[in-house]
């Protein structure tokens, strides 16, 4: 399982849980340890095991990734497999775009993502605004997304429940289903998204832009 951080998204049957570049209470006082324990070891790891089960005795799927998986759920309307497979491709890109907090000093975003953040949505202030309207909008349990299309336009969507943007490349997610927050901040979700901007990977989110 080397370098299973950088190698999830080619993953393929059998799933298992990546290995982060973190521990659990590095993202503290963040995101603490007790949030990433219920969130990472086990809802995760649920997720995993659901899909492992579904794919055991369908061989023709067995060697497609998460994304391709994701696709073949969409096309043949298999809500299951989208439900499980949705679930570990979006805590594997949630988990995988955190870092430790580096305090005031936001390390790792290139001029070139601040050009693209300025002519999409007029600056940063203006994108976490918008970012952070979308994920306040969520009724219930979902993400928030910055996608790129396919003509590399910026755009800020929703996907519900464990669904995953059907219309461009994600960059960033925040996950706000209540398992993500509520045992550090109860229901102020406003108060964890105030939180996420502090671990966010930058290096990574400049690269994916």
């Amino acid at each position: 399982m080397e370098n299973a951080t950088q190698n999830w998204e080619q993953m393929t049957y059998p799933f298992y849980n990546i290995n982060l570049s973190y521990n659990l209470h590095a993202l503290e006082p963040y995101i603490d340890a007790k949030t990433m324990r219920a969130h990472y070891d086990r809802l995760l790891a649920n997720y995993i095991k659901n899909l492992n089960q579904i794919l055991e005795n369908r061989l023709e799927l067995q060697g497609l990734t998460l994304s391709e998986l994701l696709n073949y759920a969409e096309t043949n309307h298999d809500l299951e497999l989208r439900r499980q497979a949705g679930g570990v491709y979006n805590h594997f890109f949630f988990f995988t775009e955190l870092r430790p907090a580096t305090g005031q000093i936001v390390i790792g975003i290139t001029p070139q993502a601040t050009q693209k953040i300025t002519a999409a949505f007029g600056g940063w202030k203006t994108f976490k605004e918008q970012f952070a309207s979308a994920a306040l909008s969520i009724f219930g349990s979902g993400y928030a997304w910055l996608i790129k299309n396919a003509k590399g336009e910026l755009k800020i969507t929703t996907t519900a429940n464990q669904n995953v943007p059907q219309d461009g490349t994600p960059i960033l997610c925040l996950d706000v289903w209540e398992h993500a927050y509520y045992l550090q901040h109860l229901n102020e979700r406003q108060a964890y998204l105030d939180a996420f901007w502090n671990v966010v990977d930058w290096v990574k989110f400049s690269e994916r832009i």
